[in-house]
Parts: structure tokens; sequence; C-alpha cells
């Protein structure tokens, strides 16, 4: 099976500083750091970067080392493990899968998918804000941050 290429948008780089910086440049998998040397972890995608509608959503990514990447995508049922272990599921931080069904419906919707297309440039721009907000944080109140993708919002039709 042969792959394409996906091309690495400023909006791509944005999101992996931001996520690098709030898991403390720890891959999620080993525990080892990377401070010393942040490009040394990547951002794994559960659903791939090339389906728009999640791309830039924080809860479709794992911080790996890129020994780790390769592994959990080698090894499906444990990366589904360790995406539960970390963002919430049966095995995972609650009795149920609803971040799991969550993050799948969110995949499937088009318009999502056609507003990253179109917007990523701001995208870029809410992640850029974000990694320079993690900078001015401490320790602990990293922690406590939570990241949240950019605001989505349909189209809707105003009643008079």
């Amino acid at each position: 099976m042969a792959f394409r290429s996906i091309k690495r948008l400023t909006a791509d780089k944005h999101m992996s500083d931001a996520l690098r910086k709030k898991a403390g440049y720890i891959c999620q998998l080993t525990g080892k750091d990377y401070s010393d040397r942040p490009q040394g972890l990547q951002l794994s995608h559960f659903i791939g970067r090339g389906n728009w509608s999640v791309r830039f959503d924080p809860k479709n990514v794992l911080i790996l080392s890129a020994w780790a990447h390769k592994e959990m995508e080698s090894h499906p049922v444990n990366h589904i493990a360790l995406w539960r272990e970390i963002h919430g599921g049966i095995y995972g931080r609650s009795e149920s899968d609803a971040e799991l069904n969550a993050l799948l419906a969110r995949s499937t919707c088009t318009d999502r998918a056609k507003y990253a297309r179109a917007n990523h440039a701001i995208i870029g721009k809410h992640y850029l804000a974000i990694s320079k907000e993690i900078d001015q944080l401490t320790e602990e109140e990293i922690a406590e941050y939570e990241i949240h993708p950019p605001v989505y919002r349909e189209r809707t039709t105003l009643i008079a």
C-alpha cells in the first residue's frame, strides 16, 4: 500500500508546538522527557491527518517519540488503549467510550473538514496564541490547562 505525502501546514506546526508544551515535552507512552530536544516528539494522529474534520482536534492526537509513534502505528490495539488512557474510555479516565465516540462522530462531519481547509491559517493563529499563553504559565497551571480546538460553528439560518 502506497501512502501519499500530506503537506505539513503552519497550523500543524503551531498545534504541535502547543500540544508538546502542554505535555511538558514528555512522551505519553514511555514517559521519557524530551525537553532538551522537543523535535524528538511527534503528534500521533489517532484518525489520520488526511481527515480534515479532526486534523486540528487535540483529542485526535497523542504526543509520542518517533519510536513510540512507529510502535503505536504498528499495533493499533495498543494505540486505542493508550488513546483511551490519555483521553478517556473504558480502560482510561471514564467508564464509557463517550470521548472516542464523539471523536469518531466529528471525523465524519464534512462541514468541519470544509471549515478546516478554508481556515487553516486562522487555526494556526489559534494554536500559536495557545502556545504563547502556555509559555506564561507555571507548571501547576499547565497541568490544569485544557487545550480546546478552534471554535467551529455550523451555518445557521437566522429567523427574523
